[in-house]
Protein backbone atom coordinates (compact mmCIF):
# COMPACT_ATOMS: atom_id res chain seq x y z
CA UNK A 1 0.00 0.00 0.00
CA UNK A 2 1.45 3.27 -0.80
CA UNK A 3 2.17 6.23 1.91
CA UNK A 4 -0.46 8.53 -0.10
CA UNK A 5 -3.47 5.60 0.15
CA UNK A 6 -2.72 5.50 4.00
CA UNK A 7 -2.70 9.07 4.60
CA UNK A 8 -5.63 9.36 2.19
CA UNK A 9 -7.19 6.38 4.06
CA UNK A 10 -6.46 7.92 7.99
CA UNK A 11 -7.71 11.13 6.52
CA UNK A 12 -11.41 9.94 6.14
CA UNK A 13 -11.63 9.06 9.52
CA UNK A 14 -9.54 12.30 10.84
CA UNK A 15 -12.12 14.84 8.97
CA UNK A 16 -14.43 13.81 11.70
CA UNK A 17 -12.88 14.56 14.44
CA UNK A 18 -10.32 17.65 13.09
CA UNK A 19 -11.33 20.31 11.18
CA UNK A 20 -10.21 20.31 7.53
CA UNK A 21 -8.67 23.87 7.87
CA UNK A 22 -6.74 22.67 10.43
CA UNK A 23 -5.05 19.13 9.28
CA UNK A 24 -2.30 21.37 6.82
CA UNK A 25 -1.41 22.32 10.78
CA UNK A 26 -1.18 18.98 12.36
CA UNK A 27 0.58 17.91 9.54
CA UNK A 28 3.08 21.05 9.89
CA UNK A 29 3.10 20.13 13.69
CA UNK A 30 4.12 16.21 13.28
CA UNK A 31 6.84 17.09 10.64
CA UNK A 32 8.21 20.33 13.00
CA UNK A 33 8.82 17.49 15.99
CA UNK A 34 10.37 15.47 13.78
CA UNK A 35 12.92 17.72 13.18
CA UNK A 36 12.76 19.58 16.26
CA UNK A 37 13.91 15.64 17.52
CA UNK A 38 16.88 16.24 15.67
CA UNK A 39 17.46 20.25 15.97
CA UNK A 40 19.44 20.11 19.65
CA UNK A 41 22.02 17.68 18.07
CA UNK A 42 22.21 19.60 14.73
CA UNK A 43 22.65 22.80 16.20
CA UNK A 44 25.55 22.11 17.98
CA UNK A 45 24.05 21.93 21.40
CA UNK A 46 23.29 24.87 21.29
CA UNK A 47 21.49 26.28 24.56
CA UNK A 48 18.50 28.54 23.01
CA UNK A 49 17.60 25.67 20.95
CA UNK A 50 17.77 23.64 24.08
CA UNK A 51 15.13 25.37 25.57
CA UNK A 52 12.50 24.54 22.58
CA UNK A 53 13.78 21.11 21.67
CA UNK A 54 14.51 17.92 23.14
CA UNK A 55 18.41 17.56 24.66
CA UNK A 56 18.28 13.99 26.01
CA UNK A 57 15.86 10.72 25.86
CA UNK A 58 13.75 11.86 29.19
CA UNK A 59 9.52 11.75 28.60
CA UNK A 60 9.45 15.36 29.86
CA UNK A 61 12.41 16.64 27.02
CA UNK A 62 10.14 14.65 24.37
CA UNK A 63 6.72 16.62 25.59
CA UNK A 64 8.67 19.53 24.07
CA UNK A 65 8.19 17.80 20.33
CA UNK A 66 4.29 18.12 21.28
CA UNK A 67 4.67 21.84 23.37
CA UNK A 68 6.27 23.70 21.41
CA UNK A 69 5.28 22.66 17.62
CA UNK A 70 1.71 23.15 18.55
CA UNK A 71 2.75 26.67 19.49
CA UNK A 72 4.50 27.30 16.18
CA UNK A 73 1.77 26.26 14.27
CA UNK A 74 -0.69 28.01 15.54
CA UNK A 75 0.59 31.16 15.81
CA UNK A 76 1.12 30.41 11.70
CA UNK A 77 -2.63 29.48 12.04
CA UNK A 78 -3.77 32.53 13.34
CA UNK A 79 -1.42 34.71 11.31
CA UNK A 80 -3.28 33.16 7.98
CA UNK A 81 -6.68 33.06 9.46
CA UNK A 82 -6.65 35.69 11.84
CA UNK A 83 -9.68 33.81 13.86
CA UNK A 84 -10.46 35.94 17.47
CA UNK A 85 -7.16 35.82 19.34
CA UNK A 86 -7.80 34.95 23.09
CA UNK A 87 -10.39 31.82 22.19
CA UNK A 88 -8.16 30.64 19.65
CA UNK A 89 -5.22 30.87 21.67
CA UNK A 90 -7.14 29.24 24.55
CA UNK A 91 -8.71 26.39 23.13
CA UNK A 92 -4.80 25.72 21.48
CA UNK A 93 -3.78 25.71 24.83
CA UNK A 94 -5.57 22.95 26.13
CA UNK A 95 -5.03 21.16 22.68
CA UNK A 96 -1.52 21.20 23.58
CA UNK A 97 -2.05 20.48 26.94
CA UNK A 98 -4.22 17.30 26.11
CA UNK A 99 -1.57 16.16 23.84
CA UNK A 100 1.17 16.28 26.60
CA UNK A 101 -1.19 14.05 29.10
CA UNK A 102 -2.21 11.83 26.12
CA UNK A 103 1.59 10.94 25.42
CA UNK A 104 1.67 10.79 29.21
CA UNK A 105 -1.01 8.09 29.22
CA UNK A 106 0.32 5.90 26.35
CA UNK A 107 3.77 6.06 27.18
CA UNK A 108 3.72 4.82 30.77
CA UNK A 109 0.90 2.31 30.27
CA UNK A 110 2.56 0.61 26.99
CA UNK A 111 5.93 0.55 28.91
CA UNK A 112 4.03 -0.62 31.96
CA UNK A 113 2.39 -3.05 30.19
CA UNK A 114 5.61 -4.22 28.15
CA UNK A 115 8.33 -3.85 30.71
CA UNK A 116 10.20 -1.10 28.15
CA UNK A 117 9.81 1.29 24.89
CA UNK A 118 9.84 0.57 21.66
CA UNK A 119 10.56 3.25 18.84
CA UNK A 120 7.83 2.66 16.52
CA UNK A 121 5.68 3.09 19.25
CA UNK A 122 7.25 6.10 20.61
CA UNK A 123 6.70 7.97 16.92
CA UNK A 124 2.79 6.31 16.60
CA UNK A 125 2.40 7.81 20.06
CA UNK A 126 3.94 11.13 19.56
CA UNK A 127 1.55 11.33 16.04
CA UNK A 128 -1.49 9.78 17.90
CA UNK A 129 -0.73 12.96 20.56
CA UNK A 130 -0.77 15.54 17.97
CA UNK A 131 -3.94 14.27 16.14
CA UNK A 132 -5.47 14.06 19.60
CA UNK A 133 -4.47 17.81 20.42
CA UNK A 134 -6.36 18.82 16.96
CA UNK A 135 -9.23 17.03 17.18
CA UNK A 136 -9.63 18.48 21.30
CA UNK A 137 -9.47 21.65 19.74
CA UNK A 138 -11.91 21.35 17.31
CA UNK A 139 -14.26 19.75 20.05
CA UNK A 140 -12.85 22.54 22.16
CA UNK A 141 -13.92 25.36 19.61
CA UNK A 142 -17.34 23.76 19.15
CA UNK A 143 -18.25 22.90 22.62
CA UNK A 144 -16.64 25.16 25.09
CA UNK A 145 -18.12 29.00 25.23
CA UNK A 146 -16.04 30.02 28.22
CA UNK A 147 -14.49 33.39 28.07
CA UNK A 148 -11.12 33.79 29.16
CA UNK A 149 -9.15 37.17 29.67
CA UNK A 150 -5.63 38.02 27.08
CA UNK A 151 -3.37 38.36 30.01
CA UNK A 152 -4.49 34.58 31.61
CA UNK A 153 -4.67 32.86 27.80
CA UNK A 154 -1.20 33.93 27.33
CA UNK A 155 0.18 33.56 30.83
CA UNK A 156 -0.57 29.77 30.48
CA UNK A 157 1.55 29.23 27.71
CA UNK A 158 4.33 31.72 29.01
CA UNK A 159 3.48 29.95 32.17
CA UNK A 160 4.31 26.34 30.58
CA UNK A 161 7.21 27.93 28.48
CA UNK A 162 8.90 28.88 31.60
CA UNK A 163 8.64 25.50 33.00
CA UNK A 164 10.18 23.39 29.84
CA UNK A 165 12.96 26.04 29.90
CA UNK A 166 13.58 25.92 34.11
CA UNK A 167 13.00 22.10 33.98
CA UNK A 168 15.45 21.66 31.20
CA UNK A 169 18.07 23.51 32.70
CA UNK A 170 17.07 21.94 36.48
CA UNK A 171 15.60 18.57 35.98
CA UNK A 172 13.63 17.26 39.24
CA UNK A 173 14.99 13.84 40.43
CA UNK A 174 11.75 12.17 39.53
CA UNK A 175 10.96 8.99 36.35
CA UNK A 176 9.28 11.55 34.19
CA UNK A 177 13.12 13.69 33.54
CA UNK A 178 15.05 10.49 33.56
CA UNK A 179 17.20 10.16 30.28
CA UNK A 180 16.58 6.84 29.25
CA UNK A 181 19.77 6.45 27.69
CA UNK A 182 22.37 5.52 30.12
Amino acid sequence: MHIKNIIKACGIHLRKYIAPQDMPYALAAILLGFLNHFLYQLSGRSAFIALICPINESVWEHLKLLFFPILFVSAAQYLRYRPEAVRFFYHRFLAAICAVGVTIVVFYTYTGMIGRNFLVMDILTFVFSIFSAFAADAYFCRRCTRRTSQAATFSLWILVSLCYFVFTCFPPDIPLFFSAQG
